[in-house]
């Protein structure tokens, strides 16, 4: 019992140590923080997804923070230097850019998506048969959006791009197109099928483009070599989860598997 005693002090103030050590230790990894450049056609999924994340996690919101826009500008910005842990395209070409300069790893296919024609709700349907002088065509910027690349690609299919470059009208992004179309500032917009579930009733899908008349529509995911971290890593294999891929299906995404 005397030597319980006569060492208890020194055991106590280990444990103490200890505890403060376990502390700072578990502070320090709750404050790590992580940015995503995710394509704009993934906002309401991925908002979801990040709030499922921080809530499982216990994170702050300050702990996740998702950037959206148009692939090729996120991309740019990635090579500028931006902070970014995780890049989400909405094609393989920017993701392939930022690999050849050795800028992610660990690419893989997140989902796929389609791309439509969609008109303001209660207009005359517009197909890609009828598309030649219909009024405004409304697609992204194809240097820095793929839907705008996507579009222009299934346009050249048809042999219809030289002859509708009047009616063009280009959007610094898929969810710009969406508010043109929606506010009735274009007749006609080529979008993802996701964004035009959600643009709602404010407007309407007329047509789809053909799988083969386009490159395919794969969102790659890839960690920002400079910036991989545990929190990096635990959020990109939830993204890889059962319950992230719902979320994805649920908007109108389709399985990278499928």
């Amino acid at each position: 019992m005397k030597i319980i005693l006569k060492y208890f002090p020194f055991v106590f103030l280990i444990a103490i140590m200890a505890l403060f050590v376990g502390c700072g230790l578990s502070q320090q990894d709750s404050h790590e923080t992580i940015t995503v450049q995710a394509a704009a056609s993934l906002k309401e999924s991925m908002d979801e997804i990040a709030g499922n994340f921080k809530k499982t996690k216990g994170l702050s919101d300050d702990q996740l923070v998702i950037n959206y826009a148009g692939s090729g500008t996120l991309r740019q910005q990635i090579e500028g230097g931006a902070p970014a842990n995780l890049f989400i395209s909405a094609d393989e070409k920017n993701m392939k850019l930022l690999q050849d300069k050795n800028l992610v790893s660990d690419v893989k296919p997140l989902v796929k998506n389609k791309l439509v024609l969609i008109v303001p709700a209660g207009h005359t349907p517009v197909s890609m048969e009828n598309i030649k002088g219909q009024g405004r065509i409304v697609i992204g910027n194809i240097d820095t959006v793929p839907a705008g690349r996507y579009a222009q690609q299934a346009l050249q299919k048809a042999n219809l791009w030289d002859q509708v470059q009047g009616q063009l009208i280009f959007a610094k992004d898929v969810r710009a197109v969406l508010a043109y179309i929606s506010q009735g500032a274009g007749d006609v917009g080529f979008v993802y099928k996701t964004d035009a579930i959600a643009g709602g009733d404010k407007l309407q899908i007329t047509d789809s483009t053909g799988d083969d008349s386009h490159d395919p529509i794969v969102y790659p995911v890839g960690i920002v070599s400079k910036n991989d971290s545990k929190l990096t890593r635990e959020f990109y294999d939830y993204l890889m989860s059962q319950d992230a891929q719902a979320i994805l299906e649920a908007h109108g995404f389709i399985s990278a598997a499928k």
